[in-house]
């Protein structure tokens, strides 16, 4: 259902549930995914891997793989310039990474690529990637963030000098680090009645989409390049295609394909670089696609974070004071530091500061996943809340009313929202059941972009841009411009182009791409809009403030029959000197508001095997405007059955040799719908935001956001056991049982 501060009914198109725009062609087979391309003379790509978290190479031999018939190509960073480089800028993450193409001198997780094979068939490529001998030298290898900080741990990047702490100590293995103060959080303590210290830790995670890494890469007679891959951005693999191999990018065009799923993990740099590489080796079209083992063991998945908060509070529940110690596990290379400060920006805490670490462990590079880093950050500050409020007595919702600033426009409504749906303040729980409930939220990145729309001949609407939609945002960027021109929605045609054809348009990430391309859409309709009135006051000899228009008409006030559809507007306008209508639309940097999210659930515990059911759970989410009721629900239910598996099920684990254990979805456990609550109540709240189309926020990364904490919570209630490691696994439940009762005995 749709609640919110006021009922909006003047939309035609907007807040409609119409269909998405590819949802024919993916249901009937038609969607084209790269995997399902077939070029002439292609050839396949496989990788040599290492099977050490930490070794020097000491020899690397060729020669049985090269006899395998229909090897073409074998590549080592031995062969490639020393200019190459492997570059990935996630722009609307603020993130970048860049490392060698191969592991060369020495490995540093496990999995790492060291050579590339390219053959005939996809078969002889596996066959000679296994025969290529490498000898290892195998080195200590460290996997958690709290043990690689310490003195005597293993280096990763021996170049690294250690940094300084916040209490003078030495940290090791830091690769970049946070920090921010407000206030004074020592004063702020002394004055509390009371003082909260926990330590949390939350494992990685890998977004786990369901169609891998797959890139085809081709190189004319002229040298230019043409790149088929799944990419949330085409722009942005071409931009690190170029930096990676030093192409310019005026030789590289980057065609997107249907894309079945990305989550922040699919901005290149995984395969696109090396397709290409191949390509130009032996000018071939080349073809690299993941396995589901080579996705967990060398892509980008979520990363880890060890985090200790301490809380200063009043009797009456008033935060006073709180500092965040964290370390996040980022593997050989990530960005993620920057996130910590997620823990601050809903309550009104007059003392504030954090120190945060970006540390390098002997585990794969990480990326985005959905709102990223604050899935963890929140997880430890809400769940602290949730722990706070329990020792003082105070239900924790009150808690945060008391604490929730006042300048964040609708974050009460959105709590309250949940607090209403689920009937919080009369909730009823059986035995081993237990409810949780926690407060999220993300600002959607606001980037460049532009669109084209053109009128065609029989009235209907062509909207151009370079923008991937991962979520429906084809169709959302279609009934926005569909209501600007008062169309009906099936008279828009969306046409996405590449990077040679198609005007920017930014990656389809950090929830930017409804409000940003939407921004420059709206105003390519409106320009469209403007040129019609034009040429409709001008033939119907009156001036523009004396028409009205819809349904593809223009007509003169009070005068209905003095009218001109757009169909021959468009007509007259070929016929003049002006010639076809169509408009431009461009967006920069203006601001996006907060959208806030809370979600409560109700869970049960089995006392026996510490299984956890999820039964319920009500959401509820600042939108800014609805464009599409079916897609914004869509997305919430998403997104909260994701942060409900990592709560209790999703984990990434390796060895004491940074061996990864679960690589494959045998034992990578994952979410199936018997996981999903019975009860799923989703509830959408309009605050609008003053810069977005319509009012409009981005949407996609909030609904990840509170439900660690919100599970991890509810399991307490049912168990009277604080379990600050997620996930919360049955394994990880009855360990927690049996020394709570070893406790009680003693």
């Amino acid at each position: 259902m749709i609640g919110g501060v006021t009922e909006v009914n003047e939309f035609r198109v907007i807040g409609k549930g119409v269909m998405k725009t590819d949802a024919i062609d993916k249901v009937t087979g038609r969607a084209l995914y790269t995997a399902d391309i077939v070029l002439p003379d292609m050839i396949y790509g496989a990788f040599v891997r290492s099977p050490y978290a930490h070794a020097q190479i000491k020899r690397i031999d060729t020669s049985k793989a090269w006899k395998v018939p229909g090897v073409l190509a074998i590549i080592t960073q031995e062969q490639l310039s020393k200019d190459f480089a492997l570059v990935v800028e996630e722009e609307v993450h603020a993130a970048q990474r860049i490392r060698q193409l191969f592991a060369s001198d020495k490995v540093r997780y496990y999995g790492e690529k060291i050579a590339l094979v390219g053959a005939e068939t996809l078969e002889a490529a596996k066959e000679a990637a296994a025969l290529v001998e490498v000898e290892f030298e195998p080195l200590p290898a460290v996997v958690d963030p709290r043990e690689a900080v310490k003195e005597g741990a293993p280096l990763v990047w021996e170049d690294r000098e250690p940094v300084q702490g916040p209490n003078g100590e030495l940290l090791y293995n830091v690769i970049a680090e946070n920090h921010h103060e407000q206030g004074d959080v020592e004063r702020g303590f002394a004055e509390s009645d009371y003082v909260f210290e926990d330590e949390f830790y939350v494992h990685r995670v890998h977004q786990t989409y369901l169609e891998p890494q797959v890139t085809i890469a081709s190189v004319d007679e002229k040298g230019k390049i043409t790149v088929w891959t799944s990419t949330q951005g085409i722009f942005a693999v071409r931009n690190n295609i170029a930096r990676s191999l030093g192409i310019p990018i005026s030789r590289i065009n980057v065609v997107g394909m249907t894309i079945g799923g990305g989550f922040g993990a699919k901005f290149g740099g995984i395969v696109d670089v090396y397709a290409v590489l191949l390509a130009l080796f032996t000018k071939r079209p080349a073809k690299i696609v993941y396995t589901r083992k080579d996705e967990f063991l060398d892509a980008t998945p979520a990363p880890g974070l060890y985090v200790k908060v301490k809380t200063g509070v009043k009797s009456d529940g008033r935060i006073l004071s709180r500092y965040v110690y964290a370390l996040w596990n980022v593997g050989v290379s990530g960005g993620a530091s920057w996130a910590t400060g997620a823990f601050a920006r809903l309550y009104k805490i007059p003392n504030v500061k954090w120190d945060a670490y970006e540390v390098a462990t002997n585990t794969p590079p990480t990326g985005a996943y959905r709102a990223p880093g604050f899935p963890q950050v929140l997880f430890a500050a809400e769940t602290q809340l949730n722990k706070i409020a329990y020792e003082l007595g105070i239900d924790p919702v009150e808690l945060r009313l008391r604490n929730l600033r006042e300048d964040i426009k609708g974050v009460r409504e959105t709590l309250m929202a949940v607090v209403e749906k689920c009937d919080w303040f009369n909730r009823e729980k059986g035995e081993n059941e237990g409810w949780g409930i926690a407060l999220g939220h993300w600002q959607n990145a606001s980037s460049p972009a532009t669109a084209f729309a053109s009128l065609d001949e029989d009235g209907s609407i062509k909207i151009f841009c370079g923008m991937m939609d991962i979520n429906g945002t084809e169709t959302a960027i279609s009934q926005i411009v569909a209501e600007t021109l008062r169309v009906d929605y099936k008279e828009v045609t969306f046409v996405r182009g590449d990077t040679d054809s198609a005007p920017f348009s930014p990656p389809s990430g950090g929830s930017t791409i409804t409000f940003s391309v939407g921004n420059a859409a709206k105003r390519s309709a409106e320009d469209v809009l403007r040129q019609i009135l034009e040429i409709a006051a001008s033939q119907l000899g009156v001036e523009l403030e004396d028409l009205e228009f819809g349904e593809k008409k223009v007509w003169v006030k009070n005068e209905p029959d003095r009218s001109l559809s757009y169909a021959e507007i468009a007509r007259i306008a070929m016929r003049s000197n002006k010639g076809p209508i169509v408009g431009k639309g461009t967006f920069g940097a203006d601001p996006s508001d907060l959208a806030t999210f809370a979600q409560a659930v109700k869970v049960k515990v089995d006392s026996e095997t510490g299984e956890t059911k999820v039964l319920a759970s009500y959401q509820a989410l600042d939108v800014g405007r609805v464009v599409n009721p079916l897609m914004c629900e869509g997305q919430v239910e998403g997104g909260i059955v994701q942060s409900i598996s990592w709560a209790n099920m999703e984990e990434m684990k390796y060895d004491e040799q940074g061996r990864m254990i679960n690589p494959d979805l045998a034992d990578y456990h994952i979410p199936t719908i018997s996981d999903v609550p019975l009860q799923v109540t989703t509830t959408l709240l309009e605050f609008f935001s003053e810069h977005g189309p319509y009012g409009v926020k981005g949407i996609g990364e909030p609904p990840i956001t509170a439900g660690l904490s919100a599970v991890v919570s509810a399991i307490a209630d049912a168990t009277g056991i604080w379990i600050l490691e997620a996930p919360v696994t049955p394994e990880r439940i009855v360990i927690a049982q049996e020394l709570k009762i070893a406790k009680a005995e003693v």
